[in-house]
Parts: structure tokens; C-alpha cells; sequence
């Protein structure tokens, strides 16, 4: 039994110089991601690691994973749950730091909590997609990474959606890519 480890190569040509170079797979993937976190008697903590692929110097695309515990203490009926998920994202440079995207979430909710359609009353919990769509700005410290901060719109007007609170208005990230 053999084991085969496979590389991709690309060979790309400096402008300045007109040299060639091998580039391979891994130098054009990038890790990043969103962190939350909240405490008081409103308890948020929110993890979402991603991974990307740089396709041009202006394209990139990739997905992540979802988590998020929200906790409520200071209310007549105090509540805790967990939504999770994954997402698939899309940026494009528009001009040097600035960069539209576009993000697809998939994410498993709490009947109990986020049902408010009576839609999903029969099950524990259900899932729903939340496109959303913005610009951002990037501030670089390396080819591949930098800290970033996004205005984002969502696209899902349904009530059950987990960004209905903010129907009409923008939600605000900040991520670090490396």
C-alpha cells in the first residue's frame, strides 16, 4: 500500500522583474476569523474560525464554522442556548484596502427561542440561511492577513432569522486574518 500526498504548483510572473516563481496551494490559503465576547447579565460569546483561498490579488473565497452561546440572566425567565453552524464567504478588493463581500450563514437554532413564525413549533430546532452582503476595510500586516472591519446588511427579512432585530440595519464585524 502506498500513501500519495498530491501539491498543486502555480507559476506566476512578476510584472516588474518578468521572473517566474512557483507558488504553491498552501502559500495562497489564509486562517482567520470573528471573536465575541460579552458579559454581564447578557452573556455572549461568539467563535467562528474560517479558512480562505486567495484566487487573485483581488479575490478570495472560503468558509467557517459558526458558534455562539447567548445566556440571559436579568429577565423573569432567564435563558441560555447555543446556535452553530458554518458559512461560505466571497471578498473582492475594490480598491486597495477596501473590499466588498458577501457571506452565506447556516445556522441551527433553538425552536423555543427563535420561533417566533410558529413555523418550526414541532421540531427541537431548525436551521436558516441569513445571506449577507457589505464593504469593509482591511488594515494589512502581512501579504495574507490583516484586521478587518465590515458593514454588513442581512438579506433574510424572516422574523426567525437571528439578525431580525437589526432588519434595516448594519451589523458591524471586526476579524483578523492571518
Amino acid at each position: 500500500m502506498t500513501n500519495n500526498i498530491f501539491s498543486q504548483v502555480f507559476i506566476t510572473e512578476d510584472e516588474a522583474t518578468g521572473k517566474t516563481s512557483k507558488t504553491s496551494f498552501w502559500d495562497k490559503v489564509y486562517f482567520g476569523g470573528d471573536l465575541g465576547l460579552a458579559f454581564g447579565s447578557v452573556t455572549s460569546i461568539n467563535i467562528a474560525p474560517e479558512m480562505g483561498y486567495i484566487f487573485t490579488d483581488k479575490l478570495s473565497a472560503g468558509g467557517g464554522i459558526i458558534y455562539q452561546y447567548y445566556s440571559l440572566t436579568s429577565t423573569v425567565n432567564p435563558f441560555s442556548t447555543s446556535v452553530y453552524g458554518g458559512k461560505v464567504f466571497g471578498r473582492y478588493f475594490i480598491w486597495e484596502d477596501l473590499f466588498a463581500i458577501g457571506i452565506v450563514e447556516f445556522v441551527s437554532l433553538e425552536s423555543k427561542y427563535y420561533d417566533y413564525s410558529g413555523e418550526f413549533r414541532n421540531q427541537e430546532r431548525f436551521w436558516i440561511t441569513s445571506p449577507l452582503v457589505g464593504a469593509g476595510y482591511m488594515q494589512r500586516f502581512s501579504d495574507k492577513g490583516g484586521i478587518s472591519i465590515m458593514v454588513l446588511f442581512n438579506l433574510n427579512s424572516s422574523q426567525n432569522s437571528p439578525y431580525y432585530a437589526y432588519d434595516g440595519m448594519p451589523i458591524i464585524r471586526i476579524g483578523i486574518g492571518f
